[in-house]
């Protein structure tokens, strides 16, 4: 009997341990400008489309929504365009095509919101990163 208790004792404090190894992310929100991100238009498509990032030989990195989210006023809203620019998210050899890597690694390290402002109501949906060739 007190070798099951001690297996058990065990079996919870290693569960504890590998939960406090997860490391909680922190949250990006980029707005939705219409200009560089944009919303598709086809109506039943979740997908988010940033311009001039597609190459017909190499594909394009997409935002799909994964969930509407409900959350407070975020301290930042960013221009994914400018965030991009300054995180280095772009080929080295061509400069106007995001690196799938960079942009994967980026998931990894963050949750990603995009904030869409219609009228005063404003829609917070998380996305997640989606790599097409068509």
């Amino acid at each position: 009997m007190k070798i099951y208790t001690f297996i058990i004792v065990l079996f919870l404090l290693s569960v504890n341990t590998i939960k406090s190894q997860e490391k909680a992310k922190d949250t990006l929100f980029f707005k939705l400008d219409g200009k560089y991100l944009s919303k598709s238009k086809d109506k039943e498509s979740k997908l988010y489309i940033i311009k001039n990032n597609y190459d017909v030989r190499e594909g394009a990195v997409y935002f799909k929504e994964y969930k509407v989210v409900k959350c407070t006023k975020p301290q930042e809203v960013f221009c994914f365009k400018k965030f991009a620019e300054s995180a280095k998210l772009y080929r080295i050899n061509n400069k106007k095509q995001l690196s799938e890597l960079k942009i994967m690694n980026l998931f990894d390290n963050y949750i990603v919101v995009i904030v869409n402002k219609k009228d005063e109501e404003k829609k917070y949906v998380e996305v997640e990163p989606v790599f097409k060739i068509e």
